[in-house]
């Protein structure tokens, strides 16, 4: 896996995505050293001597895509709820996720790592964790994807105040429930000072590891923090040059508390604190107004778009169309396992490009395939802070490609490569991915590490953890009754 190799991906289908939405109906592109050199048909035919040749008739190459919002202790509890309201599923998570080995954090980590590669996805950017954590866990879930090739930004979840949002707004909790809440204390907030701490800690350890791995603060939710928390997290993004990630009005509740808390909205509040930059993403983005939007737009802010959970636990739909037409950035999640299912990107592709039409007579306001193709890829690039280096396949980018096969009946014939890659393919078409210049998939083959063995320790885990979160699992059941 040197990055340093040169390698040749020859004669192509080339969906470049790049500014002029470039298609090469066969083209050869230069790597060397992770970097993209040349782009063209004849682009390898000189003298040079490379170290790999990947023989790519047949194939298309596009970029990899960016997953710009997911959970990594969600990768181990897929099919473990259906039909669960937002604060149902928040109290069932901590069942499911609390109480880790670093071991176990690794696991699940590297289990997402499979299904991401597997199916044409280069980056992640893991909202990690559920609870509070420390730092030897910080290290576990880094040091998976740093074994996994891939590239990834840990948003290093954390909350300092209480989880509002998901407590019965007339305080009717029976005793026994409350007094099970007050044993266990699953969301207890964690002190500022401490948040501090670690989070300049893996910032120190981490961030840039190999050019690959990345470190920004992220709040739970802005409701769940102080705005002396808020605060620090743009001070932390200055000092170290680094992105902000939260979860933004993803319920009504949580407009609603805003409001009441705040009296503005809770966009409105960020701007206040100063925290509406470039630097800020902000994953679901459902409960907006007008203003909300056009603020976005101004600061340059990215709304990560999580169709399949906020639809699959009743959330809401964002307002999307209306966000592309006021030059919202916008990116593309899967969220994670745990309301979403998978963490295949094609599934999300798909849905964010139909889920609008039924409600939009103009269909010129539908968002297409090209629009949710640059959704995840150039938007996702932007939550990352890596606009300019990833995204598209030009000279000077780093070089996270992804090859698929055309033999799939769904791409037999290739009528429009945009289209069947957003409306026909599913992930299993993929060949060969390079991140940052890497073979890390080869023949649809995992090569940057052994996933058998990954797949193996993880089957029997979730049986282990939820003995060890029984009384957690009892409560999170009484919790559900209080939330149908």
């Amino acid at each position: 896996m040197a990055g340093g190799e040169s390698i040749l991906v020859r004669d192509a289908m080339v969906l470049s995505l790049d500014r002029h939405d470039v298609v090469h109906e066969r083209a050869d592109v230069v790597v060397r050293g992770g970097e993209i050199l040349a782009v063209g048909p004849d682009a390898g035919a000189g003298d040079e001597r490379f170290d790999r040749v990947i023989e790519a008739r047949g194939r298309l190459l596009a970029p990899g895509f960016v997953n710009a919002h997911t959970h990594s202790p969600a990768n181990l509890i897929q099919g473990t709820g259906d039909r669960l309201s937002h604060p149902a599923f928040m109290w069932m998570n901590q069942a499911h996720t609390a109480h880790r080995t670093p071991r176990e954090v690794y696991v699940s980590a590297m289990l997402g790592c499979i299904q991401m590669l597997s199916s044409g996805t280069t980056a992640v950017l893991d909202h990690f964790p559920g609870q509070a954590c420390t730092i030897e866990d910080v290290d576990a879930v880094m040091e998976a994807y740093r074994d996994s090739g891939m590239r990834a930004v840990l948003g290093l979840r954390f909350y300092d105040a209480a989880f509002a949002d998901i407590l019965p707004d007339d305080g009717a909790i029976p005793r026994e429930v409350a007094a099970e809440i007050d044993a266990l204390d699953p969301l207890k907030p964690v002190p500022l000072d401490e948040v501090r701490a670690l989070t300049v800690d893996a910032v120190q350890r981490w961030h840039g590891f190999d050019g690959r791995l990345a470190v920004f603060p992220a709040p739970s939710n802005p409701e769940r923090c102080s705005d002396a928390a808020l605060v620090m997290c743009g001070e932390l993004a200055e000092r170290y040059d680094l992105g902000i990630h939260t979860h933004l009005l993803e319920s009504r509740v949580q407009a609603e508390i805003a409001q009441e808390k705040y009296g503005c909205t809770m966009v409105e509040h960020l701007a206040r604190l100063g925290l509406l930059d470039r630097r800020l993403s902000l994953a679901h983005s459902i409960w907006l107004d007008d203003d909300d939007i056009g603020r976005l737009a101004d600061a340059g802010s990215v709304v990560v778009h999580n169709p399949e959970s906020n639809l699959k636990i009743g959330a809401g739909t964002a307002p999307i169309p209306e966000m592309m037409a006021r030059g919202v950035k916008i990116a593309l999640g899967t969220d994670g396992a745990g309301t979403n299912d998978n963490l295949i990107m094609h599934e999300a592709l798909r849905l964010a490009a139909i889920l609008h039409r039924p409600a939009l007579r103009e269909r010129a306001r539908w968002p297409g395939a090209k629009d949710v193709l640059r959704m995840a890829t150039e938007g996702g690039a932007a939550a990352i802070l890596r606009s300019g280096t990833i995204g598209s396949i030009e000279v000077g980018k780093r070089a996270d490609l992804v090859l698929y096969r055309l033999d799939a009946p769904w791409w037999v014939p290739v009528n429009d490569p945009s289209s069947q890659l957003v409306f026909a393919e599913n992930g299993s078409s993929v060949e060969t991915v390079l991140v940052d210049g890497r073979v890390v998939v080869e023949d649809g083959r995992i090569v940057a590490f052994d996933a058998d063995a990954i797949l193996r320790e993880a089957a029997p885990m979730m049986s282990r953890i939820l003995e060890r979160n029984r009384r957690l699992y009892a409560l999170a059941g009484r919790m559900a009754e209080l939330f149908p």
